[in-house]
């Protein structure tokens, strides 16, 4: 089953074939694309060398398209919303943006499905 990924503001795809490409900026002084894999829970990250940031740090997203802020003020500004299409169906996917920190959330209709080491932290701003 095909997966895509989705800009919430603007609608356009951010994924190519695995990898979902969003524009990352560290300290407002660091800009690059990040690439992050398709499947949820799997934390690997392909970066240029030359965009850093440390355990901890918080990395600001934006659609690569539309440029729009990715975070989702309406829940916790520590987390990133992205929208997965899947058999034709949407649901949101809800990822920190803290560097190192390991919580995803797929959130359908009034369920939810929670990854990585971290994923108790964010679990009470899901509103379920």
């Amino acid at each position: 089953m095909e997966i895509n990924y989705k800009c919430p503001k603007c609608k356009s795809y951010l994924n190519i074939g695995s990898k979902i490409v969003l524009s990352a900026k560290v300290d407002d002084q660091q800009k690059g694309l990040l690439m992050f894999s398709n499947e949820l829970g799997n934390y690997e990250v392909k970066k240029h060398d030359l965009v850093q940031y440390k355990k901890g740090q918080k990395v600001g997203f934006y659609c690569p398209i539309c440029h729009s802020n990715l975070a989702a003020e309406d829940l916790n500004l520590n987390l990133v919303k992205v929208i997965m299409e899947e058999g034709g169906k949407e649901c949101t996917v809800l990822f920190s943006n803290i560097a190192g920190e390991h919580a995803t959330y797929k959130l359908h209709g009034k369920k939810y499905e929670a990854y990585g080491k971290d994923k108790d932290k964010y679990i009470n701003f899901l509103g379920f």
